[in-house]
C-alpha cells in the first residue's frame, strides 16, 4: 500500500470505523514509517482540539453545498480510477497449455534455425590479385 493509503487508514482509525484486520496492518507500517507515525500524531492532535471545540451553527444550504461538492469529486474520482493499463493485467495460463506454447516455440525454432539447414552458406569469392598474395598452402581454403 502507499503512504496515502496508510494515511486514509489512518482516518478510519481515529474515527473508530477501521476493522481489526487493517489495523494490524497500519500498526506493523507504523512500526517503520517515520512519516506516517509523524501524520497519526497530528491527526490525533487535530481529533483532541476538535473534540473540545463546540460546533458552529451552519446553515442547511451550506451544508448541502459542501456535501453536493464531495459527492461530485468523488464521483468523478471514481470515474477515472477503472482504468487499468494492459501491462497490469494478469493472465491465467493452465500449465500444460504453457508447456505446448513453450514446446511449439522451440520445435519452431529449431526448424526454422540455419544450423539445420542442408545447404552450406556460399562463399564470398576472393579478387584473383589478392588471391595471388596468399600462401598457396592457405588458398585451399578459400
Amino acid at each position: 500500500m502507499t503512504h496515502t493509503e496508510y494515511q486514509q487508514h489512518i482516518s478510519l482509525y481515529i474515527d473508530n470505523v477501521l476493522n481489526d484486520k487493517d489495523s494490524a496492518e497500519l500498526f506493523a507500517h507504523l512500526a517503520v514509517c517515520n512519516e506516517c507515525r509523524t501524520y497519526l500524531k497530528i491527526s490525533m492532535r487535530v481529533h483532541g482540539h476538535l473534540a473540545s471545540e463546540e460546533l458552529a451553527d451552519v446553515s442547511q444550504s451550506l451544508d448541502r453545498r459542501v456535501l453536493a461538492t464531495v459527492a461530485r469529486e468523488n464521483a468523478a474520482l471514481n470515474r477515472n480510477t477503472w482504468f487499468s493499463p494492459v501491462w497490469f493485467t494478469r493472465i491465467s495460463i493452465p500449465l500444460p497449455a504453457a508447456a505446448s506454447i513453450v514446446f511449439l516455440l522451440i520445435v519452431g525454432c529449431l526448424l526454422f534455425s540455419p544450423l539445420l539447414s542442408p545447404e552450406h552458406p556460399q562463399r564470398a569469392e576472393v579478387p584473383s590479385e589478392l588471391m595471388s598474395k596468399i600462401p598457396p598452402s592457405l588458398q585451399k581454403a578459400f
